[in-house]
């Protein structure tokens, strides 16, 4: 415990000392660092009996008591809070403010025991005068602070289920000081904001606002510097005070600014004095919109490129450990080519916008959401936004803004709750002038009414369910009228962008020695959710058969995560009407695994290698299917996204493919912010003796022979099966896909060896045969009973987790063993696939028999572990059972009916259990 104490205490100095940085100039003592803290689970304590009753213990701030004591991870409820602090020396006149960067939630201030003040709002900052209330020398700040219960009683009247919490509720909570703290020596009349309004074309709007002896006239106007990017100063000017004395306002012009963009993120300083008041702002010259279904960047159509962020961190969680640590994280965002960060219903620390400006990384955060619905949840989350927009006024990467996400915290089924969104959505343009804002970020279930942009989030579990996908995709690009209200309310315009705002895939992340605490927890009741075991579950179940250890089963998880995430952005961008999408997500966060970073800011698989297909400018190779036999001509499509301002007209595609064969393509794209299709490639194909991997890689070069894109796509060939050497078959089953295909193998030729029984059920006459030493091939479907002793059930996979769509199914074969030894890619069944993904699984198989199960399914954390193939030697015979669709798709694909003469000639041969 001490050592983690010490190494909290460590992230803690990391932290301090932020809070003035392109705020207000002034002298500060920072409150970061240890604090005296107590529980009050009675809320009996107060301030006058508070040193008698409170057993203390030490704390760190900024971070919040679930984090640092392990007994307080879940408790929410009172707590309180005490340090002493002194002035310096010259602290002689002015005003002394105490300043809270945030707090979760209710905060009762303290100073010398005599109350300063109280703030509402666990995400925003708030400041007392407390001028009055200090003394010279030692002075004690106390704080009481109150986080409701997770019920709809709450706590001292507030429901927990209506405030602004985010997704504290899925990972953990955070509680009590969770941002800086500082004591500031302000001048008796002081800048206490500015807002800059800055256009592209050089003009500049400054609105200030005063705080203090508002009384006091001596010095009637505040002097303005502006200095570009190189920090030349590019204008001087002052301004004269408001007739009350309260705010100034200016209007200027500086020439040719340097506008911010993503591969220049130029950003301007502004000083402003006011007498003995001193403050600086940083800001762009940029300009978001969204018109025509586009959006425009500074007057030019982009493509965006983005990842949903939590903004946790392993550690501290909900506290940022450092600006250094933001910085890090945001240029390994550049670097995967993402030009969009989603802070997910979190008001993020102010330096992650800080960061973000000066990466050149946009930002679309959210208000936290709560839970129910009702005015006073309304009104606490429309004055977050507004204190969110205060603070963060001048940020440019600061572009579009959520009010609800998928509808939480709101029934869109009312009348009343509807219209209060279109009036909220109102409010917030008039509140967010100049940034894009999105009423409801839909998803299924739910829909917009009044919106900036049309978005959608959808979740497909890659390859299975490819084509919903792609079925969803195309909907949503065709502006299905199910994305808006059918309630005669919806104001769709037919101009709004079209986004898909969230999609993703898992992949496991590779563990530490030592586990972090939120190993075993999981998310609500959610079984696939939990971490805790899967060391044990990876030894039960006989994985490390396959993958030797968790490392490179996790490895491989994150193929397969990139696989499916490649898959699906080329479809996105595919589409003409789409305009962006956001991935789920920017890193892992404790149980949810589906990040491009691991919850350590580790790149995975994906992170590494998405880069090439998360640009201005995409190649996507589209191959008419993923499976030939060989001396086939595949035919690949191929699309080319072209949204960068690079002339693409007298441009080629070079191609080469696996084994020497190459060639170009001519391209001829005029105009942006397009998808164009170039002609076709078809490829010619030899004599394979085994499967192969046929990769062919893709380069668009222009008229000067300059690099645009690069890309490539897999397809899998295979050979024409060998007839020779096959057992006898018999059909036996009421199936029509097996009886068409009795048909089509009556006579194949093939030697005999032996006999086999090919079905899809085990009654009586099969277990007969079975006692009498047969040998069986059980083709599951959805008609095949399988008899009570055999303890082996038939699962839909439509019941609830195996479909894999959430947390994320991944199929896996045992590639070092027949019958898949000689026809596999990987350990992991890939687009090859896709047309026979098993609909059903085989459960209720003993883990101790695992062994024994040839191709399987585990979901998230290596649960819900089934089989689609499984062997075993049943009364006298031999059974195979397999679910995956073979007799179904025997004619109409080649992985199917190569896999099918794969386990015709396993299951005849007695010798192989």
């Amino acid at each position: 415990m001490k050592a983690l104490k010490n190494a909290l205490f460590f992230c803690m100095l990391a932290m301090s000392n932020i809070i003035l940085s392109g705020y207000a100039l002034s002298q500060q003592v920072s409150l970061d660092g240890r604090w005296l803290f107590a529980v009050d689970t009675a809320g009996s304590f107060t301030i006058e009996n508070l040193k008698s009753q409170a057993k203390w213990r030490e704390a760190i701030a900024p971070m919040s008591w679930q984090v640092q004591f392990p007994e307080l991870r879940d408790y929410q409820g009172v707590a309180w809070y005490s340090k002493t602090f002194s002035l310096p020396g010259q602290a002689k006149d002015g005003r002394v403010i105490i300043h809270f960067e945030a707090v979760d939630y209710k905060a009762d201030v303290f100073i010398n025991g005599r109350p300063a003040g109280s703030h509402e709002g666990g995400y925003t900052p708030f400041e007392f005068d407390v001028t009055g209330l200090v003394k010279k020398g030692s002075n004690e700040v106390t704080l009481r602070v109150m986080d409701p219960l997770t019920n709809e009683t709450g706590t001292e009247g507030i429901s927990y289920w209506n405030i602004p919490h985010g997704k504290q509720s899925w990972y953990v909570q955070t509680s009590g000081i969770w941002q800086s703290a500082c004591i500031q020596m302000k001048p008796e009349r002081s800048i206490s904001y500015v807002h800059i309004t800055p256009l592209i074309d050089g003009t500049v709007s400054i609105e200030g606002v005063l705080e203090g002896n508002i009384k006091q006239r001596d010095a009637g106007k505040v002097l303005i510097k502006i200095k570009d990017p190189f920090r030349e100063t590019v204008l001087s000017a002052s301004a004269l005070l408001s007739e009350d004395g309260r705010s100034f306002h200016y209007g200027g012009k500086i020439s040719n600014p340097k506008l911010w963009s993503f591969e220049q993120p130029n950003l301007y300083q502004a000083e402003f004095s006011l007498g003995k008041s001193k403050s600086s702002e940083s800001f762009g010259f940029r300009k978001i919109e969204a018109r025509d279904r586009k959006l425009y960047l500074n007057g030019k159509p982009f493509y965006l490129m983005a990842a949903l962020d939590q903004d946790f961190y392993p550690e501290t969680m909900y506290s940022v450990p450092s600006e250094e640590y933001i910085r890090d994280e945001m240029l390994k965002a550049r670097k995967m080519g993402l030009n969009m960060l989603r802070c997910h219903i979190k008001v993020p620390d102010r330096r992650y916008l800080k960061v973000a400006d000066e990466v050149g990384l946009l930002v679309w955060y959210e208000i936290p959401n709560w839970d129910v619905f009702t005015p006073e949840a309304a009104r606490r989350g429309e004055e977050t936004l507004s204190l969110m927009l205060k603070r963060d006024w001048n940020h440019p990467s600061l572009v579009i803004i959520s009010l609800i996400n998928e509808s939480w915290g709101i029934d869109m089924q009312k009348e009343e709750q509807r219209s209060w969104l279109k009036q909220a959505f109102g409010r917030a343009k008039e509140l967010a002038a100049g940034r894009l804002v999105v009423d409801n970020s839909a998803c299924f279930g739910n829909f917009h009414v009044k919106t900036d942009i049309n978005d959608y989030h959808t979740y497909y579990s890659i390859p299975d369910n490819r084509r919903q996908f792609d079925e969803t995709i195309k909907s949503v690009a065709n502006r299905g009228d199910w994305l808006f209200s059918k309630f005669d309310d919806a104001e769709e315009t037919k101009n709004e962008p079209l986004l898909i705002s969230e999609f993703g895939n898992w992949g496991l992340p590779l563990l530490p020695e030592k586990l972090p605490w939120w190993f075993s927890r999981k998310f609500l009741d959610v079984d696939v959710s939990m971490p805790e075991g899967v060391h044990k579950r990876f030894n039960d179940y006989k994985f490390w058969g396959t993958f030797h250890s968790y490392d490179e089963l996790a490895a491989e998880s994150q193929k397969a995560q990139f696989m499916a995430l490649k898959y699906e952005i080329e479809q996105i961008r595919l589409q003409p009407e789409l305009q962006g999408y956001v991935i789920t997500e920017f890193t892992d966060i404790n149980w949810e695994s589906n990040g491009l970073l691991d919850m350590w800011r580790n790149m995975k698989y994906s992170a590494r290698n998405i880069s090439e297909i998360q640009q201005q400018d995409v190649i996507i190779p589209r191959p008419a299917r993923y499976t030939y036999w060989e001396g086939e001509k595949p035919e690949i499509k191929i699309f080319i996204s072209h949204y960068s301002s690079r002339g693409l007209e007298g441009a080629r595609l070079m191609w080469k493919a696996t084994g020497g064969q190459r060639g170009n393509i001519p391209v001829n794209i005029s105009g942006e912010a397009s998808v164009s299709e170039i002609p076709t490639l078809r490829i010619t194909l030899d004599s394979l003796r085994k499967p192969e991997k046929l990769t062919v890689e893709f380069e668009l070069v222009d008229r000067a022979g300059a690099l645009c894109a690069r890309n490539y796509t897999e397809i899998f060939i295979y050979p024409y099966p060998d007839k020779t050497g096959y057992p006898e078959i018999t059909f036996y089953g009421n199936s029509e896909s097996l009886k068409e295909l009795a048909g089509q193998l009556n006579s194949h030729g093939g030697a005999s060896q032996g006999k086999l029984i090919v079905t899809n059920t085990l009654d009586d006459s099969v277990l007969n045969e079975l006692k009498g030493g047969a040998s069986v091939l059980c083709l599951v479907d959805t008609l095949t009973k399988l008899p009570d002793s055999l303890k082996v059930k038939v699962i839909s996979r439509k019941s609830e987790w195996y479909d894999g769509n959430w947390a994320s199914n991944f199929n896996w074969i045992r590639s070092e063993r027949k019958p898949f030894k000689d026809i596999s890619f990987g350990k992991f069944l890939g687009l090859e696939s896709s047309n026979s993904s098993p609909q059903l699984v085989l459960g209720g198989i003993e883990p101790e028999d695992f062994g024994n199960v040839l191709s399987g399914m585990y979901v998230g954390w290596l649960h819900l572990n089934s089989a689609y193939v499984y062997q075993m030697n049943l009364l006298k015979g031999r059974l195979v059972l397999c679910t995956l669709p073979v007799a179904e798709n025997f004619n109409k694909d080649p992985f199917s009916k190569t896999l099918f003469y794969s386990l015709v000639r396993y299951a005849a041969d007695t010798h192989q259990l």
